[in-house]
């Protein structure tokens, strides 16, 4: 394997359909922040933004593998651990 994509793919992860852990606290702080570096921090791009249109950051949630990298760059995420039997599987060996 030679690329993140890769690995990322040998993930196993169970999405919380009823409850979003990773939240924007305030979009109108993402609208004046000009470097954005949570689109380019997450390794799984939880965060997506569209540059041509005056639309919020959209928050993939559900494709979080849960480094928590997000909540290191940014104080307006608000990142949390998934409830007991949804998030990344882990899995020995």
């Amino acid at each position: 394997m030679t690329n993140l994509a890769d690995y990322l793919t040998l993930l196993h992860f169970t999405p919380d359909e009823h409850w979003q852990h990773v939240l924007i606290t305030d979009q109108s702080i993402c609208q004046q922040c000009r470097d954005k570096p949570c689109l380019t921090l997450c390794p799984s791009g939880v965060f997506t933004w569209n540059l041509h249109k005056s639309e919020p950051v959209l928050v993939l949630y559900k494709q979080c593998i849960e480094c928590g990298a997000c909540r290191l760059i940014c104080d307006n995420i608000n990142f949390s651990y998934p409830c007991g039997g949804c998030g990344v599987n882990f899995i020995e060996g």
